[in-house]
């Protein structure tokens, strides 16, 4: 594994407080599962989960899902842990630590979930098109992930003081509806979630608490550049936009 995805994957196995943090990230994935529910998926669906975090979404899934396997897999061990400690009981899960890109399974899932774990990718497009590749004929990948609008308030308060946010560069949503998953069609769509924060610290201690505090790149501000960044920041009302992409990519029936 990549230094850098030992990175990630040390911070979020440390994110103990996620939870109570996370309300973005269960907000996200009681959206994409109520969206699957009008999705035509088999009686006893196949199911692999990608970034299972602490369960979020695997709960939404069993309870609407409640037939078929499910395999819930994740980067960081110590969330799969929680994940399985979370849903202990649960029958049909099965779970496993797995960098999605290099997946650890056998094709022909008729279901392949992802909520707020694709934005870690280091090779968006072709970790989607090897997912893609794993799912049964008709089957169904649909992935909720973040694209280029997310945090520009925060992106913004930088770039007043002539600033650069050290935030994860995302993909618009054309870059997106650009991406080639053969024999497959692709559907994207969006929507922006806005999460209100007490100031800027407490925005910045909320992603220290959900593990995503690894930067995008290696930017480090003076202790009163930060200062007035936060100030900028919380004259704008403290407020972080999430832009939320959804893409439903299916597998042609026929194979």
């Amino acid at each position: 594994m990549h230094s850098w995805k030992q990175a990630v994957a040390r911070a979020f196995d440390g994110a103990e407080g996620y939870d109570g943090a996370a309300t973005i990230q269960a907000l996200v994935a009681e959206r994409l599962a109520r969206r699957l529910e009008a999705e035509p998926l088999p009686p006893e669906p196949r199911i692999l989960e990608i970034g299972c975090g602490t369960g979020l979404l695997t709960a939404h899934l069993r309870r609407r899902l409640p037939k078929g396997v499910l395999v819930a897999s994740d980067l960081a061990p110590a969330m799969v842990q929680r994940c399985r400690t979370r849903l202990a009981g649960t029958a049909g899960l099965r779970f496993v630590v797995m960098d999605a890109e290099r997946p650890a399974c056998a094709p022909g899932f008729d279901l392949i979930a992802s909520s707020l774990a694709a934005q870690w990718f280091e090779d968006l497009s072709g970790t989607l098109a090897g997912l893609a590749a794993l799912l049964a004929p008709g089957g169904l990948l649909a992935v909720a992930t973040l694209s280029a609008g997310t945090f520009a308030e925060w992106r913004a308060a930088h770039a007043a003081l002539g600033l650069e946010a050290a935030t994860p560069v995302y993909p618009s949503l054309r870059d997106l509806a650009a991406l080639a998953c053969p024999g497959c069609t692709l559907a994207v769509s969006a929507e922006p979630v806005v999460e209100a924060h007490a100031d800027g610290r407490a925005f910045l201690g909320s992603l220290r608490a959900i593990g995503a505090g690894t930067p995008g790149a290696s930017r480090t501000l003076s202790p009163g550049a930060m200062r007035r960044v936060l100030r900028a920041f919380e004259a704008r009302g403290a407020q972080v936009t999430y832009e939320v992409a959804t893409l439903l990519i299916r597998r042609d029936p026929r194979g």
